[in-house]
C-alpha cells in the first residue's frame, strides 16, 4: 500500500500495478473505486491491464477502504474532485504518459463530476463501470425522511445500506468474499447521502460539458443502481462526443467480477487501444 496527502491532509492509499517499463506504458490507468468498497478487491482486473501494457492505480476514496476519514461519510461532494486531482498530479509525476479515468459505481459518479468541471486538464479517455447515478432499489420511506432530518442535525449518523452482497455478481465467491471481508464497512450518513443525491442530479445535467471520450460498462441484471438511467444518458451524448455503450445483459453490478470477466476487460483493453494521448 502507497499513500497520498488529499489537498486536506487526509491520507489516501492506493496500490499501484506497473508494468515492467512503467515509463512504456501505453497509459495510465487511474482507478476510483466505489462505496463501502477498497482497491484490493479489484486486484485481478488490475493485473489484466497490467499485463495488456498498462500501468494501473487504484485509490480508496476518503471513508472508504484504508484511506482517512470517517467510515462511510462525506461532508462535501467537491473533496473527492480534490483528491482525484491530487491522485493525478502523482501520478503524472510518476510518469508522463496518457491518463485514463476508470471509476466503478460510486466511483463512476466521481470520475463524471471531475470530468464535467475539470475541462482545464483533459483526459485521454475515461471508462465508467456501473456508475451510480441512480438507485435500483427502493430506498425506504423512514430512510428518506431520517436522512432529511439529521443531514444538518446529525450528518454523521451511520445507517446500514443494507447491502445484498449476492447482488454484486453472479460468482458465489464475491459475495462471500465481500461478506468476510474487514476493509467493508457497508454503511452511509444523512450528510454522505445528501451530497450523493446532489451529485447524481447534476451528473444528469451537466453531462454535456465532458469532452473526454467514455466507455460505459453497464450490467443488464444490475439491481443496485439503475443502468438504464444511465444507458439513456449515454446515448443522449452520442451525438456530442466518442462514446461506447456497452450492455451485457446477463452480468450484475461488479461486471468486472462477474462470471468470465476476460469478456469485460477485453472490451476495455479494446477501447484504450482506440484512444488518442491527450
Amino acid at each position: 500500500m502507497a499513500e497520498l496527502r488529499a489537498p486536506d491532509g487526509a491520507p489516501l492509499a492506493y496500490d499501484v500495478y506497473e508494468p515492467a517499463a512503467p515509463a512504456a506504458a501505453r497509459a495510465a490507468i487511474l482507478w476510483v473505486c466505489g462505496w463501502s468498497d477498497h482497491r484490493t478487491r479489484w486486484r485481478a482486473p488490475a493485473e489484466t491491464l497490467r499485463d495488456a501494457g498498462y500501468a494501473v492505480y487504484l485509490l480508496d476514496q476518503r471513508g472508504q477502504g484504508d484511506s482517512g476519514g470517517v467510515r462511510g461519510h462525506l461532508s462535501r461532494f467537491s473533496q473527492l474532485l480534490g483528491d482525484l486531482q491530487a491522485f493525478r498530479r502523482l501520478v503524472r509525476q510518476r510518469s508522463a504518459v496518457p491518463q485514463v479515468l476508470l471509476g466503478h459505481s460510486f466511483g463512476g459518479l466521481v470520475v463524471l463530476r471531475y470530468l464535467e468541471t475539470q475541462p482545464s486538464d483533459p483526459v485521454a479517455g475515461a471508462v465508467l463501470s456501473a456508475p451510480w447515478l441512480a438507485t435500483a432499489l427502493p430506498v425506504p420511506l423512514w430512510k428518506h425522511l431520517a436522512g432529511k432530518v439529521l443531514a444538518d442535525l446529525w450528518p454523521t449518523a451511520r445507517f446500514a445500506t443494507g447491502l445484498d452482497s449476492a447482488l454484486l455478481a453472479r460468482d458465489p465467491s464475491v459475495a462471500a468474499a465481500y461478506d468476510a471481508d474487514p476493509a467493508v464497512h457497508r454503511v452511509m450518513t444523512p450528510g454522505a447521502w445528501r451530497e450523493i443525491q446532489w451529485a447524481q442530479r447534476v451528473v444528469l445535467a451537466d453531462a454535456a460539458r465532458i469532452e473526454a471520450p467514455l466507455m460505459f460498462l453497464l450490467g443488464g441484471e444490475d439491481r443496485l443502481v439503475n443502468a438504464p438511467v444511465t444507458r439513456t444518458l449515454a446515448e443522449r451524448m452520442r451525438g456530442r462526443q466518442a462514446v461506447e455503450v456497452h450492455w451485457y445483459p446477463e452480468r450484475y453490478h461488479e461486471l468486472l467480477h462477474d462470471l468470465d470477466p476476460g469478456v469485460v476487460t477485453g472490451d476495455v483493453v479494446a477501447f484504450l487501444g482506440k484512444l488518442q494521448p491527450r
